[in-house]
């Protein structure tokens, strides 16, 4: 499964499904958890994300697989799932990417 990389069609798919998904929780979300949702979204890559992505791939060596992720997906913000699941824009990520920054965590090679 290591060697395995991360197909750009499946994660069309992922996003359709995840997509349909959350429109249902929507749709009944408030009268379940009594408050109203945030804002829950799964947002497709544009030209302006494809940018991004490329500027990131120009900062650093991203894996293959973000890169294909951000080729597919601008942004996914769910607060309202489970523990809240969140994946910031390329832009965002290369905008913070600088000196003073760790571009590694301790222990990661």
């Amino acid at each position: 499964m290591a060697d395995e990389r991360l197909d750009a069609e499946w994660l069309r798919g992922w996003c359709e499904q995840a997509g349909a998904a959350l429109a249902k929780l929507m749709e009944s979300f408030q009268a379940r958890f009594g408050f109203e949702p945030g804002s829950n979204v799964v947002v497709h890559a544009s030209e302006a994300s494809h940018q991004a992505t490329d500027v990131l791939v120009e900062l650093t060596p991203i894996p293959s697989d973000l890169t294909t992720m951000y080729w597919v997906i601008d942004e996914v913000s769910l607060p309202d799932v489970e523990n809240g699941y969140f994946v910031h824009p390329a832009l965002l990520v290369a905008d913070h990417f600088g000196p003073g920054v760790p571009a590694r965590t301790p222990g990661n090679k």
